[in-house]
């Protein structure tokens, strides 16, 4: 008899189709677009578990499918790869990982993943604030957010313990798993976390004048997003190193320097695309906000609204004609 699949009694999802596995999926990990290289192909399934604050998950992608965020992720997130290979994007680095293979990704990235197809994987879902109390549980006050290497080296302990949280979970035929069993497995899973990546754990913040500094350089850059200062040139400035201010930016918006500035600049697109009226163009306005790259603007565009500059120009034309006059 053929052995059931991990977490089989907590299916959120098993479908063929593209738009309804992106919407599951979301609800349980991040909004997220999902692109499907051949939709015929494609399918879904997704198993999904709470333990204390955090989540364990089984994934499976038939088809070849690229899945990418719309936000920089708000939490840990621990991918064991248990077949198929997967090539993982964030902001800090680029992994290509396969079967027994792992990686981390942390709050604050953004993130791309491209699936071979008959992925196949186990994962964990971290809170943030999860992780910063099994810190201090074990002695340790970052001055800010902690991030771990995209990579992980071979014998760290955490891969096998999440097989054993994923196992643990299974044994409970009703299905139904007591919370402190569940606390147990998520404590022990943020532990060999911490503990096993020593060379991969930083802690950053930049400090008070980090932090300070960040906030006088966002101010600047939303007072003038079309601004093409440089993050040095902030830094200096500021009076801080770059790498003070980057640091502050991790502490205080839990992004860099580059994707604030870049945020900023799309809202002020959006903004002004919401209330163009005839004689604006999507052209006129990206370059008004900085955007020299059009391509570039309509894709980073689409990922951070869920729709096309020029949709949105639609919009609010129709929406002018519409409104009642006199």
């Amino acid at each position: 008899m053929q052995a059931p699949v991990p977490l089989h009694r907590y299916t959120k999802l098993r479908t063929a189709d593209v738009e309804e596995a992106r919407s599951a999926a979301g609800r349980v990990m991040s909004s997220h677009r999902l692109r499907a290289a051949r939709p015929r192909e494609f399918g879904a399934r997704l198993h999904a578990v709470d333990i204390g604050s955090s989540t364990l998950l089984y994934a499976v992608y038939h088809g070849e499918a690229e899945v990418t965020a719309l936000a920089p992720m708000e939490y840990y997130t621990l991918q064991l790869f248990l077949a198929g290979a997967a090539d993982v994007v964030t902001d800090f680095g680029r992994r290509r990982a396969g079967a027994g293979q792992a990686c981390v990704i942390s709050p604050g990235e953004r993130l791309r993943l491209r699936f071979a197809p008959g992925t196949v994987q186990v994962a964990a879902k971290l809170p943030r604030d999860v992780v910063d109390r099994g810190c201090s549980r074990l002695g340790a006050e970052p001055a800010g957010p902690l991030e771990f290497d995209l990579a992980v080296p071979d014998g760290a302990p955490w891969p096998a313990l999440l097989r054993l949280a994923v196992d643990t979970v299974d044994r409970f035929d009703t299905g139904i798993l007591p919370p402190g069993t569940g606390l147990e497995l998520e404590r022990v899973l943020v532990s060999a976390l911490l503990l096993g990546h020593p060379r991969n754990l930083r802690f950053r913040g930049g400090g008070a004048r980090g932090y300070r500094a960040a906030g006088a350089a966002a101010e600047a850059l939303k007072a003038d997003p079309a601004t093409s200062v440089t993050p040095g040139q902030l830094a200096r400035t500021a009076g801080v190193s770059l790498r003070t201010l980057q640091e502050g930016f991790r502490s205080r918006f839990g992004t860099t320097v580059t994707a604030y500035h870049r945020e900023v600049r799309l809202e002020r697109a959006h903004r002004l695309l919401s209330a163009a009226g005839e004689r604006r163009t999507v052209a006129d306005i990206a370059v008004e906000c900085g955007f020299l790259h059009l391509g570039r603007f309509a894709r980073d565009y689409r990922l951070r609204y869920g729709i096309t500059p020029s949709a949105t120009l639609h919009a609010s034309r129709a929406a002018d004609t519409a409104a009642p006059t006199g």
